[in-house]
This record gives C-alpha cells, structure tokens and sequence, in this order.
C-alpha cells in the first residue's frame, strides 16, 4: 500500500497554499482550516488503501491523484470537477513551481533518460501491480511518443468512484511538458474514453 510519509507530505506542501488559495476566491465563506484537516484525513485514509506499484518512477503519479480526489471528497456537495480543475491550475501557476521549473535543464530527449522509459515501457507489460500504467515508449532525437494503453490514475479514479475528477489532471499534462523543455501534442485519452493516451512530445522550440 501507499504509505502517509515524505513523500505524501511533499505532495501536500506544494500544493495545498495554492489550492486553498483559489478555493477561498471562490467561497469566501468557507472554512478553510476546517476543510484542510478533512482533506488531510481524506488522503491519509486514501493512501493506505491504495496498493502500491513498487516504487515505479510512476508511483508519484498516485500520490497527487490520490490528493486530488480527497480535495473532492472532503466536501462532495461543493468541490465539482470544475472547481478542482482550478484548484489544481493555481498550484501549477504558484511561484514554487514555477521557481522550480525556471532553470532547469530540459532531459526529455537525453538517450539516459529515453532508455530508461524504453525499459519501464517494455517491464509495463508484464508488470504484476493492479494500478500500474501499461505503455509503449518510442525514443527519437528531437520526439518522443509515448501510447498508454492502461492508467495508473484512471484505475484509481474508478477505485474511489472519483473517474469525473481523472481529466483535471490530464489537463496539466501539456504544461507540464512545456515546463519541462517539450510540446505535447494529443489527440486521444483513456480518461475520455479512447482507447489510448496518445502522448507524442517534441522539443520546444525557444
């Protein structure tokens, strides 16, 4: 199972002053100290239900899913896929992630790191954990494709009856790459129903 330590507790340090932020624009009125210990519980109790996939360089990937939908869960009547959406797009547009992103060095298209994700690709296939992603990596010099055919994050949002919340996340994809030095380019998602997540990535032009 996932576990509430350093790494759950990195994910809501970067991303909870951001998310409540833009949650207290839009209701003023609530209380958002009271809504975070229900969001704080929410996860914890999220996380050691959810079983792990081995400490995949994917596994990360769970844990800001799994926090993500316990900002739904917390308060179900009020917090719409809309709502999340925003919440998760402050964090993105927060300083710290932005600082994060500023200098750093673009290594999508390294032959280090395109190896290692043709290897994670070809273990997918056969990997033996129930959330775990299934995909076929195509490496290049200046493009990458990368065709997901099962989802860690979709399984999870079926999981915890959360499949609604799955597309804010996907939603982030394109400017998570082009924080990262690429363009996605996607045409398909398994979150809205295609048979595939058709990732093709080309080095972003300065």
């Amino acid at each position: 199972m996932l576990k509430y330590g350093v790494i759950a507790k990195a994910v809501e340090l970067m991303c909870f002053k951001s998310a409540l932020g833009r949650l207290a624009e839009i209701f003023p009125e609530m209380d958002m100290a009271a809504y975070k210990k229900k969001v704080k519980k929410e996860y914890k109790a999220m996380l050691l239900r959810t079983p792990d996939i081995g400490g995949s360089s994917l596994e990360m990937n769970l844990y800001i899913a799994a926090f993500v939908f316990s900002l739904h869960k917390a308060q179900p009547d009020k917090i719409t896929p809309g709502i999340v959406d925003e919440m998760v797009t402050a964090v993105f547009d927060s300083p710290f992630i932005m600082k994060v992103h500023k200098n750093k060095k673009c290594t999508l298209f390294t032959d280090e790191v395109q190896d290692k994700k043709v290897a994670e690709s070809k273990a997918s296939q056969h990997s033996k954990y129930e959330l775990d992603w299934k995909f076929d990596y195509q490496k290049g010099v200046d493009e990458f494709y990368n065709t997901y055919t099962e989802c860690g994050i979709c399984k999870l949002g079926k999981r915890e009856n959360c499949f609604d919340f799955v597309p804010c996340l996907c939603n982030m994809d394109e400017r998570n790459y082009r924080n990262d030095g690429g363009q996605l380019h996607r045409t398909k998602t398994l979150a809205n129903g295609d048979e595939c997540c058709n990732f093709h990535v080309t080095r972003l032009l300065q």
